[in-house]
């Protein structure tokens, strides 16, 4: 066997190990959470301007979109 094959082989074991794996990927739930961080930005935005009396709830909103967006960065540089 010459380094060739062995690296052929070592791709195809890989590549049928990641195809066996099921279930949620880190990319989707990463995607997931920044689409909940979109929605929570825009809906605390409309709050803060919308309703001047009380524009602590579009902050709380905002705040809560924030964590959500500090998940999907650790999870972006953990996997």
């Amino acid at each position: 066997m010459n380094r060739e094959e062995i690296e052929k082989l070592i791709e195809e074991t890989a590549r049928k190990e990641r195809s066996k794996r099921k279930g949620v990927s880190v990319q989707k739930v990463r995607s997931i959470l920044n689409v909940v961080f979109m929605l929570c930005a825009v809906a605390g935005l409309i709050l803060y301007f919308a309703w001047p009396d009380n524009r602590l709830a579009g902050m709380a909103v905002i705040g809560a979109g924030m964590c959500f967006k500090i998940i999907e960065f650790f999870l972006r540089f953990l996997f």
